[in-house]
């Protein structure tokens, strides 16, 4: 039989990377290609506050990991 192996973290800390990942490439796309965007003035005004939220979200990953690798030595 095959063993099932855990994540070391939580599942909605990697739901939260994710959606902070999309946060941080439409900010970038936003700020980068906002004029050949068909919602580019929408997405230019909000570029900035897009990029900052998308890496505050993935930081608890990077936590985790660092926690996780600590515990385990």
């Amino acid at each position: 039989m095959t063993e099932r192996r855990k994540l070391p973290w939580p599942a909605w800390v990697l739901a939260l990377d994710i959606v902070g990942t999309l946060f941080l490439v439409a900010g970038l796309l936003g700020l980068l290609m906002g004029d050949e965007l068909p919602a580019g003035d929408t997405l230019q005004a909000v570029a900035i506050p897009l990029i900052i939220l998308g890496v505050l979200m993935m930081i608890p990953l990077v936590v985790f990991s660092i926690r996780h690798a600590r515990s385990s030595k």
